[in-house]
């Protein structure tokens, strides 16, 4: 019984599809589409050997999948590809990746996976399938940490609010800001972990998409996500809505504070004379009178 092994690598944060097709000699992807393959015949001309059933899927949510290929021609090939799009993100490729194996069964049928018990015909498409199940896995992997960490920021925000200490983090809130924003958009639009990929046409391919997909826990894991998403936007609007109330409160101790100045100033007026007043505010307050134009 022999098997045939998918590894999928979280390369780069994302791929310029268009680009890295005509950098390969590929016909640009139609439409929105999502990935590109390069099959046997582009593979035999890169690597100068057989490469039967071998295949190279580029996504553009910045994941590799290889079928077929072993350890150095993974190498070559994102070396390769470096020339194309770029240096790629050691530390994602390192982090985040899956490895997958459908194996084979009598004739041109195949399990879907290690222990299971229901066999699929082996027919065009289906290494599509596995390869985007893959993809949106690894690429999932990442979007959870990324959540976790910004959780962890908006908490921190919280934690010195109570503490009484809200002004100096206000530029860094600025910025958990700005991820949250680029995060929901990252992982609404481009993951679209809900839709299945154009390769599952017929009523089989759905079927082994949709198992795949309870395999990998794709709709659960999204949905965590999703709740991690809401989570981390009421931290933000609860420190936001805090922040607001705090300069509201200081704004009106500070006109209250320019209240009492006027009534203390008749009353030293009458006691000790005007110009020694003007000459204690100068010296107390030498800034802020000369901006409010006070005694100047």
């Amino acid at each position: 019984m022999g098997s045939r092994q998918f590894i999928c690598y979280k390369a780069y944060n994302s791929i310029d599809l268009k680009n890295t097709a005509t950098g390969l000699g590929l016909p640009s992807p139609e439409g929105r589409g999502r990935y590109i393959v390069l099959h046997s015949k582009h593979l035999a001309q890169t690597y100068n050997n057989e490469v039967q059933q071998k295949r190279i899927y580029i996504f553009n949510i910045g994941c590799i999948v290889f079928e077929g290929l072993g350890i150095t021609e993974t190498r070559v090939f994102l070396k390769d590809l470096e020339s194309i799009i770029g240096k790629h993100n050691y530390k994602t490729l390192t982090e985040y990746r899956e490895i997958h194996s459908i194996i084979s069964a009598d004739g041109d049928m195949v399990y879907l996976w290690e222990g299971s018990t229901e066999q699929y015909p082996l027919m065009d498409g289906l290494s599509d399938i596995v390869a985007v199940i893959l993809a949106k896995s690894t690429a999932l992997s990442k979007e959870e940490s990324d959540i976790n960490q910004l959780l962890d920021k908006a908490d921190s925000h919280i934690s010195k609010y109570q503490k009484g200490i809200l002004s100096r983090g206000t530029r860094s809130f600025a910025l958990t800001m700005a991820q949250i924003i680029k995060f929901e958009h990252r992982s609404t639009v481009e993951i679209r972990i809900f839709d299945r990929p154009t390769a599952a046409g017929s009523i089989q391919l759905r079927e082994a998409y949709d198992k795949l997909s309870v395999r990998f826990e794709l709709d659960d894991r999204y949905s965590v996500l999703e709740s991690k998403v809401a989570e981390l936007r009421n931290i933000t609007h609860t420190y936001s809505t805090l922040k607001y109330r705090l300069h509201e409160n200081r704004l009106i101790g500070f006109e209250i504070f320019l209240l009492i100045l006027f009534p203390l100033f008749r009353i030293f007026d009458y006691i000790i004379g005007q110009e020694d007043i003007k000459s204690f505010f100068r010296m107390i307050f030498p800034h802020l009178l000369q901006k409010l134009n006070i005694f100047y």
